[in-house]
């Protein structure tokens, strides 16, 4: 298999085309050809890609202890986010106690540790950010010595944290190695979103825009990422338009959800269909990190109204 193969599946994984990664990473032409380290490879986005579908099953049950560290990894992923999507705390704890502890395993049979260390650092970064441990999710991901996931990693970080700044300078280093790579562009529209202003936004949209028109049909991933975009620029009837078309796609994809609920609030419609959103919302992702939010601020306001209620 040429390494273009592999470029067009690493590239159909980043822009959201899980189903069609699943059906490359497993044809039998794709893996005919495959040597060692391509199969690692194809095997990785596929399980990448088993998880980003919630098929956590699956990945539980097919990666053994005869597969390389970086898929157990995977394996060990899946697990967690199993726990935390079905609210078993104990599990939860034990499953990223887990991936902890993968940070210190190694194989004698590993011909590339580097390579596999980085593999199982971005898997146990991303577990440690979801959790809100930033500071100890960067502490294993850095440094990433030109890695690219890891530094995609790294920078959601960085905006997870409003340090804006430290994010920039990831993107603009990670230009000069790679620049043409989606998941450096990926990473220039986050922060071109977070940055601000007209042209970043602009220049944001272009980029999702290019990601959609690069298959036969725009992902989700994308259309939510166009989505955002309009909606920063202040148009939300065509962030509105792009959010249903999404929602066709994917009914459940909470990204699409959460959004469809900020622009349906900024074009004012009634106060029914926000709240079915939201209960939509409820009933996919009940612990969603928008229903925690929206809840803490319903209690904040329900407390400050008390202050002003008539005796």
């Amino acid at each position: 298999m040429d390494e273009n193969t592999l470029f067009a599946i690493r590239n159909l994984y980043y822009s959201g085309n899980y189903t069609q990664t699943i059906a490359e990473t497993t044809a039998s032409r794709t893996r005919a050809s495959a040597n060692q380290p391509t199969t690692h490879q194809l095997d990785l986005f596929l399980f990448r890609s088993l998880i980003a579908t919630k098929n956590y099953a699956r990945v539980a049950q097919e990666i053994t202890e005869s597969h390389a560290l970086g898929l157990q990894a995977l394996k060990a992923q899946a697990v967690y986010l199993d726990a935390v999507q079905s609210a078993d705390a104990a599990g939860r704890d034990a499953a990223l106690a887990h991936l902890r502890e993968m940070l210190q395993v190694t194989s004698p049979d590993d011909h590339q540790p580097e390579i596999t260390a980085l593999e199982v650092k971005v898997v146990v970064g991303q577990a440690l950010a979801s959790e809100g441990l930033v500071e100890e999710a960067l502490t294993v991901l850095l440094p990433h010595n030109n890695h690219l996931e890891s530094v995609a990693v790294v920078v959601q970080i960085y905006l997870q944290m409003n340090r804006l700044d430290l994010a920039k300078k990831e993107v603009e280093a990670c230009k000069t190695w790679a620049e043409d790579a989606m998941l450096a562009q990926l990473m220039e529209a986050w922060v071109g979103l977070r940055d601000g202003g007209g042209d970043r936004y602009q220049s944001a949209y272009y980029i999702y825009e290019e990601i959609a028109t690069s298959s036969t049909s725009p992902t989700v991933k994308s259309l939510v990422g166009e989505a955002v975009c309009n909606i920063q620029m202040g148009q939300y009837p065509e962030a509105e338009g792009i959010l249903q078309e999404a929602l066709s796609k994917e009914p459940s994809n909470t990204d699409a959800i959460v959004n469809y609920i900020v622009v349906s609030t900024l074009l004012s419609k009634p106060t029914e269909e926000i709240n079915a959103l939201v209960q939509q919302l409820q009933s996919v992702a009940p612990n969603h990190s928008y229903l925690q939010e929206l809840d803490l601020k319903a209690s904040l306001f329900d407390r400050a109204a008390q202050r002003f209620a008539i005796a």
